[in-house]
């Protein structure tokens, strides 16, 4: 039963105004405010440039856990986003096959609680998705061959595997033994196996317990992979020496591309395969340069002059190098180009554009800003032309009031500009007293 007011000497237009406020007043964001949001990442094209695949994840809290799922949306606009896999299981790492006929991902279902992801192949036009790995330590970071027959894919080996542990007596013989929020490292490392696409049969083509094997790229012909690695022996003794590797995809003793002394990582092959691009240090501590190298080894060059930013998620798009980075509390998409080796930026604006692929004509990539969690748009491949696709957390924003937040540039004691924000609490612009500290 609704409480009971007098109120006198008002009239009835204000009255209506004063509880027309007081049902739409917004409310600050509280920390309870975490469990509703919607999250989006890891967004790919379809190779005809026509479907966006990504996942989407929200936080079950009853469950205490995070939910993922892979979804696909039409880079028209004009359909609703379409969920693809099951409920009741995660799913992520949503990765066309080149003909665009099937999506792999990554997920756990229907296997034993707790279990490792496995490679599961969704056939678009219809059906079910089926698991094509069942490896002993599951899989990660793959990537279909661009003939699309095979995969490559990470998984972790050990000494343990085949000989369990019968002690909870730790040995270590390296400085690095353990790791906040992961606990202790055990004597399983990252290698890389070949998996074929039809039978799920899996190879593994590189080994060593005394290093990690990542972040496997295949050669457009589809017969070579490159990796990076720290074979110095010393990855867990302090060692900041990871060089680029080739190694044919059948297996054998891997070719050394880099020429380094301190990290080298992100090889990615130009479109001929003549090349590899990578990012890498030359002193411990410096931001890294984007280099070229022959695919065959031997010495790098420079790709990019003048680079004073750090560049992320490197690619090739037709004949230039793109990169994401930071710059001035934003982060966007930047190109060099290669007549002149000039760096210049590719989308623009005060928020952060990170995730993006170029395909088929088409440029996606996910952005957020002070105000907004991020979304997906569309755009033609020099940014113009833009167009959102998805809209999360509308009906959640709409009952927020998000404080506004100040670019407040200046210069250090050494000169140099800094940009600063200032966020401002809420009713800051009414507020008579803002503490400053």
């Amino acid at each position: 039963m609704g409480q009971r007011y007098t109120i006198r000497n008002m009239r009835r237009p204000a009255l209506l105004l004063i509880l027309a406020v007081s049902a739409f007043a917004k409310r600050g964001l509280t920390p309870e405010d975490y469990f509703a949001f919607e999250n989006i990442s890891d967004p790919h094209l379809s190779p005809d440039g026509r479907q966006v695949a990504y996942v989407y994840s929200t936080v079950d809290r009853a469950r205490n856990r995070r939910v993922t799922s892979i979804w696909t949306i039409g880079t028209d606009g004009q359909s609703a986003p379409r969920r693809l896999t099951v409920e009741g299981f995660n799913a992520n790492s949503p990765r066309w096959s080149p003909d665009g006929s099937k999506l792999a991902f990554l997920s756990s279902r229907g296997t034993e609680e707790g279990a490792k992801p496995q490679i599961f192949v969704l056939p678009m036009a219809g059906g079910e998705a089926m698991q094509l790995t069942h490896n002993r330590n599951g899989a990660s970071a793959i990537q279909w061959s661009p003939d699309g027959t095979r995969f490559a894919a990470l998984s972790q080996t050990g000494p343990s595997d085949t000989t369990p542990r019968t002690s909870d007596v730790r040995h270590y013989s390296h400085l690095g033994y353990k790791f906040n929020d992961t606990g202790w490292f055990d004597d399983k490392r990252s290698h890389i196996f070949v998996v074929d696409a039809r039978t799920g049969e899996a190879k593994q083509i590189t080994q060593g317990d005394d290093w990690n094997d990542l972040d496997p790229q295949w050669s457009p012909d589809s017969t070579r992979i490159a990796f990076v690695s720290d074979r110095t022996g010393k990855e867990f003794d302090g060692g900041h020496n990871k060089d680029v590797w080739v190694i044919a995809a059948t297996g054998g003793a891997p070719t050394k591309i880099s020429d380094h002394a301190f990290d080298d990582t992100q090889p990615r092959w130009s479109p001929d395969g003549t090349q590899i691009a990578y990012t890498g240090e030359t002193r411990r501590r410096e931001l890294p340069k984007i280099y070229m190298a022959p695919a065959g080894g031997g010495q790098s060059k420079l790709a990019a002059d003048g680079l004073d930013l750090i560049p992320t998620a490197l690619g090739w798009v037709g004949n230039e190098l793109r990169f994401e980075t930071g710059v001035k509390g934003q982060n966007h998409v930047f190109r060099v180009d290669p007549g002149t080796r000039r760096v210049l930026p590719v989308t623009s604006g005060e928020r952060a554009v990170r995730a993006a692929e170029v395909r088929s004509g088409k440029m996606v990539y996910l952005a957020n800003d002070f105000r907004h969690l991020d979304d997906l748009y569309v755009a033609n491949p020099d940014g113009s032309s833009e167009r959102q696709l998805t809209h999360l957390n509308t009906k959640l924003w709409a009952d927020l009031d998000l404080a506004s937040v100040e670019r407040v540039p200046y210069k250090s004691t050494d000169g140099w500009q800094v940009d600063g924000f200032l966020v401002k609490p809420l009713g800051g612009s009414r507020a008579r007293n803002i503490p400053w500290f």
